[in-house]
């Protein structure tokens, strides 16, 4: 049962009382306070971890080689954590897959609220107990909201949580053409940034995943001008 959120963070006493939130959340804290231990709990314990809070910078190495072998490996979603403080940071870990983002110094009560929110999205975004009756099914390609799961001529695709959360959003309504403030409100749950870079990076490697099974099919069609719309035709 995913049932841990995985605390990243080099700062012990900072890493205690993200411990407390985590608590308060329902979950149960595993500690890393460097690659190395992440790397450990990751490959041990990977089937319990629901959500992972990292820090960009640790000890023995740039956090964000531990966010490309979570999101190569497993679909679970990620809170950067960062001393930065700049839009440009923010997007750049946006667009290396995190799924959401805080700058240190953080209130306790904000990232409470993130993995809250996270948490609603992830668990609540389909309350359909049947599996069949909330699968979207296509000719080439099942989309499993329930398991998170996509599948491609029946092979499967890795999808992170946030490509997976977008290829979805966009599947539902297949005739919807939506705008990329509309897509990043919905995904992000947050005030749109003015960066298109982050979501056309994500919509990119969407793109390239499903290509690798499919090459004939463009399954995210580009509007110009306005935004994306998922294949009609598929």
């Amino acid at each position: 049962m995913m049932n841990n959120i995985l605390i990243i963070d080099d700062d012990i006493d900072l890493c205690n009382l993200m411990k407390h939130c985590v608590s308060n959340e329902g979950f149960s804290p595993l500690i890393a306070n460097n690659k190395q231990e992440a790397y450990s709990i990751l490959n041990n314990s990977s089937d319990s971890i629901y959500l992972v809070i990292l820090d960009i910078m640790l000890p023995d190495g740039s956090g964000l080689e531990l966010l490309s072998y979570i999101h190569n490996n497993w679909n679970f979603p990620v809170i950067m954590v960062t001393a930065k403080d700049s839009l440009e940071d923010k997007v750049i870990g946006l667009r290396l897959g995190a799924d959401d983002y805080l700058t240190k110094p953080f209130n306790l009560k904000e990232l409470e609220a993130r993995i809250n929110a996270l948490t609603r999205r992830y668990k609540s975004s389909i309350s359909h107990s049947d599996i069949a009756d909330s699968t979207l099914q296509f000719s080439s390609i099942s989309i499993n909201p329930l398991t998170r799961t996509v599948t491609c001529n029946n092979d499967s695709i890795n999808l992170t949580g946030r490509e997976f959360d977008i290829l979805y959003y966009l599947a539902s309504n297949p005739n919807v053409v939506y705008t990329k403030k509309q897509i990043y409100e919905a995904i992000w749950n947050d005030e749109y940034i003015y960066d298109d870079g982050s979501l056309m990076a994500i919509i990119c490697k969407i793109r390239k995943k499903l290509k690798q099974c499919s090459p004939a099919i463009t399954y995210i069609e580009t509007i110009h001008g306005i935004g994306y719309r998922f294949n009609r035709e598929v």
